[in-house]
């Protein structure tokens, strides 16, 4: 069996919600949340991914997040804005705190969004760490980033497992102590470090081979939970049917008359790079039609063809 974090986290939650995401495969709609912080995530992997210790500037970097930008699971496009422009103040002030202001010189992460699969003899236990970091006295830390907007109790971070998991995973794979493990709230600028003891690693394990033993059993029962009016399974469930979703109710970051400024100016550069796109590819086909190759071109969205004016007319 493999399980990774998520799983795990999922099962603890609700074992009927693990069922139906990762036994039966049900799909999950996008959502702004996620799109914002998977966003965020690749223009900092893009930060690090230098052969050498020079930093990109503070504009290239907000300019790959507009490359990088996912714009799924919104509910409009003012949403979106205000999500956008909450990830491009995040990373500005990441950069200023940890590129500008800071002493410490510049550095190429040990590890960068390594992928692992680690054997624990009764599961593979696989996920991803984001950053492993090892300063010049040859310390290593792992570093989560979190984008989340509220910061959970320091009681909770115990608890979880995440931090332990990503510290088993890398004495396995690299064979390095790890002097601390942190997570960076990255909207807040806040980092939360532990040091993960032997105790706690035990203790860890011992929790992953209990959740490992609940699954290879089926026991799937639905557990209820303060997260219940967000699931995506909610009319499925017997504890929850009937109970009003509160999925998409989140709030999105509050946009200041500067942002709208900024967001106006930008959204003219991108309409403007889309035009000129456009223009390209329209006098592309026009031009394959006219030559009277055939009479009409699909794609797996659509068909292109000529009217008889010459006008290209697009079909989904």
């Amino acid at each position: 069996m493999k399980l990774s974090y998520s799983q795990i986290s999922c099962y603890k939650t609700c074992p009927m919600q693990y069922r139906l995401r990762y036994v039966e495969g049900r799909e999950t709609p996008p959502n702004a949340s996620l799109s914002f912080g998977k966003s965020v995530h690749a223009a900092l992997e893009w930060l690090y991914s230098v052969p050498t210790p020079h930093p990109a500037t503070l504009e290239e970097l907000t300019d790959y997040l507009e490359e990088c930008w996912i714009p799924e699971g919104f509910a409009s496009p003012e949403e979106e804005a205000r999500y956008f422009f909450q990830a491009r103040s995040t990373l500005e002030l990441y950069y200023r705190r940890n590129v500008l202001e800071t002493d410490e010189p510049f550095r190429i992460p040990a590890g960068l969004e390594h992928k692992f699969r680690v054997d624990l003899g009764f599961c593979a236990l696989s996920g991803v760490i984001d950053r492993l970091d090892r300063s010049p006295e040859g310390a290593f830390e792992i570093i989560d980033y979190k984008t989340n907007r509220r910061l959970p109790p320091i009681s909770r971070l115990r608890q979880d497992l995440q931090l332990p998991i990503y510290q088993i995973a890398a004495k396995k794979i690299w064979d390095v102590p790890v002097a601390r493990v942190t997570f960076h709230y990255l909207i807040h600028d806040q980092k939360v470090s532990f040091i993960i003891s032997p105790e706690r690693e035990s203790e860890a394990l011992s929790e992953i081979e209990r959740v490992s033993g609940c699954i290879d059993r089926c026991e799937f029962d639905p557990e209820k939970n303060n997260l219940c009016p967000w699931c995506d399974f909610l009319d499925e469930c017997a504890l929850m049917r009937g109970t009003p979703s509160r999925k998409g109710s989140v709030a999105a970051p509050p946009l200041e008359i500067g942002q709208a400024v900024d967001e106006y100016i930008t959204a003219t550069h991108r309409l403007e790079n889309a035009t000129t796109r456009l223009d390209g590819l329209r006098s592309i086909i026009t031009s394959y039609l006219e030559s009277g190759q055939a009479l009409h071109v699909s794609g797996s969205l659509g068909t292109a063809s000529l009217e008889e004016n010459g006008v290209l007319l697009i079909e989904p």
